[in-house]
Protein backbone atom coordinates (compact mmCIF):
# COMPACT_ATOMS: atom_id res chain seq x y z
CA UNK A 1 0.00 0.00 0.00
CA UNK A 2 2.65 2.48 0.91
CA UNK A 3 4.47 1.78 -2.58
CA UNK A 4 1.50 2.61 -4.47
CA UNK A 5 0.77 5.61 -2.28
CA UNK A 6 4.95 6.64 -3.65
CA UNK A 7 3.57 6.24 -7.00
CA UNK A 8 0.91 8.12 -6.60
CA UNK A 9 2.81 10.68 -5.43
CA UNK A 10 5.51 11.05 -7.67
CA UNK A 11 2.98 10.81 -10.88
CA UNK A 12 1.42 13.82 -8.78
CA UNK A 13 4.66 16.09 -8.41
CA UNK A 14 5.26 15.04 -12.33
CA UNK A 15 2.55 16.20 -13.73
CA UNK A 16 2.72 19.05 -11.24
CA UNK A 17 6.08 20.08 -12.33
CA UNK A 18 5.16 20.25 -15.94
CA UNK A 19 2.05 22.33 -15.60
CA UNK A 20 4.70 24.49 -13.75
CA UNK A 21 7.45 24.02 -16.75
CA UNK A 22 4.39 24.51 -19.66
CA UNK A 23 3.57 28.43 -17.89
CA UNK A 24 6.58 30.01 -19.64
CA UNK A 25 5.95 28.18 -22.95
CA UNK A 26 2.75 29.75 -24.33
CA UNK A 27 0.23 27.72 -22.38
CA UNK A 28 -3.43 28.36 -22.98
CA UNK A 29 -6.55 27.48 -21.65
CA UNK A 30 -8.50 26.92 -24.44
CA UNK A 31 -8.91 26.13 -27.69
CA UNK A 32 -11.13 28.40 -28.28
CA UNK A 33 -12.43 29.18 -31.38
CA UNK A 34 -16.43 29.79 -33.16
CA UNK A 35 -17.28 27.95 -36.26
CA UNK A 36 -18.21 29.49 -39.20
CA UNK A 37 -19.26 27.82 -41.93
CA UNK A 38 -19.29 28.98 -45.58
CA UNK A 39 -22.40 29.42 -47.56
CA UNK A 40 -21.36 25.99 -49.40
CA UNK A 41 -19.33 23.68 -48.73
CA UNK A 42 -18.34 19.71 -48.83
CA UNK A 43 -16.29 18.07 -45.87
CA UNK A 44 -15.71 14.84 -45.47
CA UNK A 45 -13.74 12.88 -42.25
CA UNK A 46 -12.07 9.53 -42.20
CA UNK A 47 -12.33 8.19 -38.88
CA UNK A 48 -10.32 5.49 -37.60
CA UNK A 49 -12.66 3.64 -34.72
CA UNK A 50 -10.96 2.84 -30.78
CA UNK A 51 -11.67 -0.98 -32.66
CA UNK A 52 -9.33 0.01 -35.98
CA UNK A 53 -12.66 0.07 -37.96
CA UNK A 54 -12.09 3.10 -40.83
CA UNK A 55 -15.39 4.61 -42.30
CA UNK A 56 -15.76 8.20 -43.94
CA UNK A 57 -18.49 10.69 -42.97
CA UNK A 58 -19.28 13.33 -45.36
CA UNK A 59 -21.92 16.42 -44.77
CA UNK A 60 -22.35 18.95 -48.28
CA UNK A 61 -24.35 21.85 -47.94
CA UNK A 62 -25.25 23.91 -51.59
CA UNK A 63 -25.96 27.03 -52.16
CA UNK A 64 -29.66 26.94 -52.23
CA UNK A 65 -29.62 25.24 -48.45
CA UNK A 66 -30.04 21.78 -49.57
CA UNK A 67 -28.10 19.27 -47.52
CA UNK A 68 -26.53 15.75 -48.27
CA UNK A 69 -24.86 13.63 -45.70
CA UNK A 70 -23.30 10.23 -45.46
CA UNK A 71 -22.40 7.75 -43.15
CA UNK A 72 -21.93 4.21 -42.50
CA UNK A 73 -25.70 3.86 -42.10
CA UNK A 74 -25.89 5.22 -45.67
CA UNK A 75 -27.32 8.27 -47.26
CA UNK A 76 -29.49 11.01 -46.40
CA UNK A 77 -31.25 14.52 -48.08
CA UNK A 78 -32.51 17.36 -47.33
CA UNK A 79 -34.10 19.51 -49.90
CA UNK A 80 -35.03 22.80 -49.05
CA UNK A 81 -38.24 24.66 -49.66
CA UNK A 82 -38.79 28.13 -48.02
CA UNK A 83 -36.82 26.80 -44.79
CA UNK A 84 -38.89 23.42 -44.75
CA UNK A 85 -36.74 20.16 -45.25
CA UNK A 86 -38.13 17.56 -47.26
CA UNK A 87 -36.37 14.12 -45.96
CA UNK A 88 -35.35 11.69 -48.82
CA UNK A 89 -33.53 8.73 -48.51
CA UNK A 90 -32.39 5.48 -51.16
CA UNK A 91 -34.65 2.88 -51.65
CA UNK A 92 -34.30 -0.40 -53.07
CA UNK A 93 -33.82 0.85 -56.37
CA UNK A 94 -30.57 3.05 -55.14
CA UNK A 95 -32.41 6.31 -56.01
CA UNK A 96 -33.65 9.41 -53.54
CA UNK A 97 -37.13 8.58 -53.02
CA UNK A 98 -39.19 11.26 -50.71
CA UNK A 99 -40.16 9.87 -47.05
CA UNK A 100 -43.88 10.82 -46.99
CA UNK A 101 -45.03 12.64 -44.26
CA UNK A 102 -41.51 13.58 -42.98
CA UNK A 103 -40.71 17.20 -42.92
CA UNK A 104 -37.86 19.35 -41.04
CA UNK A 105 -36.73 22.59 -40.08
CA UNK A 106 -33.50 23.33 -40.32
CA UNK A 107 -32.81 22.98 -36.79
CA UNK A 108 -34.13 19.62 -36.56
CA UNK A 109 -32.06 18.75 -39.79
CA UNK A 110 -29.16 19.93 -37.75
CA UNK A 111 -29.96 17.68 -34.82
CA UNK A 112 -30.23 14.61 -37.15
CA UNK A 113 -26.91 15.45 -38.16
CA UNK A 114 -25.50 15.62 -34.98
CA UNK A 115 -22.85 13.24 -35.43
CA UNK A 116 -20.86 15.93 -38.16
CA UNK A 117 -20.78 18.64 -35.47
CA UNK A 118 -19.44 16.06 -32.98
CA UNK A 119 -16.31 16.28 -35.04
CA UNK A 120 -16.59 19.38 -36.79
CA UNK A 121 -17.25 21.63 -33.33
CA UNK A 122 -14.93 19.65 -31.32
CA UNK A 123 -12.55 22.00 -30.18
CA UNK A 124 -15.36 25.25 -29.93
CA UNK A 125 -14.26 26.71 -26.24
CA UNK A 126 -12.81 23.20 -25.13
CA UNK A 127 -11.30 23.73 -21.97
CA UNK A 128 -7.43 21.78 -22.05
CA UNK A 129 -5.37 22.58 -19.36
CA UNK A 130 -2.04 22.38 -21.12
CA UNK A 131 -2.62 23.48 -24.32
CA UNK A 132 -0.28 24.97 -26.83
CA UNK A 133 -0.19 26.58 -30.11
CA UNK A 134 2.14 24.87 -32.23
CA UNK A 135 2.24 26.15 -35.15
CA UNK A 136 0.08 25.48 -38.64
CA UNK A 137 -0.24 22.45 -40.75
CA UNK A 138 -1.36 21.95 -44.47
CA UNK A 139 -4.39 19.83 -44.08
CA UNK A 140 -7.19 18.97 -47.07
CA UNK A 141 -5.42 21.98 -48.92
CA UNK A 142 -6.81 23.94 -45.96
CA UNK A 143 -4.23 25.86 -43.24
CA UNK A 144 -4.91 24.98 -39.81
CA UNK A 145 -4.00 25.80 -36.52
CA UNK A 146 -1.84 23.22 -34.68
CA UNK A 147 -2.85 22.54 -30.83
CA UNK A 148 -0.25 20.01 -28.46
CA UNK A 149 -2.45 18.88 -25.53
CA UNK A 150 -0.76 16.73 -22.75
CA UNK A 151 2.36 15.70 -20.87
CA UNK A 152 5.69 14.58 -20.34
CA UNK A 153 6.53 12.23 -17.39
CA UNK A 154 9.98 10.73 -17.34
CA UNK A 155 10.42 8.31 -20.00
CA UNK A 156 6.94 8.52 -20.70
CA UNK A 157 5.24 10.83 -22.72
CA UNK A 158 1.35 11.78 -23.65
CA UNK A 159 -0.38 14.36 -26.47
CA UNK A 160 -3.17 14.83 -28.60
CA UNK A 161 -3.16 17.03 -31.23
CA UNK A 162 -5.96 19.29 -32.35
CA UNK A 163 -6.12 20.66 -35.58
CA UNK A 164 -8.48 23.98 -36.39
CA UNK A 165 -8.90 25.23 -40.02
CA UNK A 166 -7.99 29.19 -39.80
CA UNK A 167 -10.41 30.61 -41.76
CA UNK A 168 -13.41 28.91 -40.27
CA UNK A 169 -12.81 27.07 -36.97
CA UNK A 170 -13.79 23.97 -37.84
CA UNK A 171 -11.92 21.21 -36.66
CA UNK A 172 -10.03 19.20 -38.80
CA UNK A 173 -8.28 16.72 -37.02
CA UNK A 174 -7.35 14.95 -33.50
CA UNK A 175 -4.88 12.33 -33.33
CA UNK A 176 -2.99 10.81 -30.15
CA UNK A 177 1.15 10.67 -30.57
CA UNK A 178 1.97 8.72 -27.22
CA UNK A 179 5.56 7.13 -26.34
CA UNK A 180 7.05 4.96 -24.21
CA UNK A 181 11.57 4.94 -23.83
CA UNK A 182 11.41 7.07 -27.15
CA UNK A 183 9.05 4.21 -28.52
CA UNK A 184 5.35 5.18 -29.87
CA UNK A 185 2.53 3.40 -28.80
CA UNK A 186 -1.19 3.66 -29.91
CA UNK A 187 -4.32 4.09 -28.01
CA UNK A 188 -7.43 1.90 -27.75
CA UNK A 189 -9.07 5.15 -28.65
CA UNK A 190 -10.96 6.88 -31.97
CA UNK A 191 -9.06 9.47 -33.85
CA UNK A 192 -10.14 11.35 -37.75
CA UNK A 193 -8.38 13.65 -40.20
CA UNK A 194 -10.53 15.80 -42.50
CA UNK A 195 -9.56 14.21 -46.21
CA UNK A 196 -11.38 16.72 -48.24
CA UNK A 197 -12.82 20.46 -47.67
CA UNK A 198 -14.47 22.08 -50.43
CA UNK A 199 -16.26 25.36 -50.86
CA UNK A 200 -16.69 26.13 -54.52
CA UNK A 201 -18.54 24.44 -57.05
CA UNK A 202 -20.69 22.69 -55.28
CA UNK A 203 -23.04 20.44 -57.17
CA UNK A 204 -26.75 21.56 -56.88
CA UNK A 205 -28.49 18.62 -54.56
CA UNK A 206 -31.68 18.57 -56.00
CA UNK A 207 -30.03 17.28 -58.80
CA UNK A 208 -29.56 13.98 -57.10
CA UNK A 209 -33.37 13.09 -57.06
CA UNK A 210 -34.33 11.51 -59.86
CA UNK A 211 -37.50 13.25 -61.66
Amino acid sequence: MKRIISIALIIILALTLAAVSFSSCGIINKVENAVSYPDAYSITYEITTAEGLIHTLTKTVDANGNIYFKGMDGEKLYINSNGTYTFYEKNDLGVFAAVEGVKYTREAVEKELSLFQSYAKQTTNKFIPTARNTGTKSIAGRTADVYKIGVNLLAVSFFHYYYVDKATGVCLGVEAVNTVFGNETKENEESFVCVEYVIENIENLADKIVK
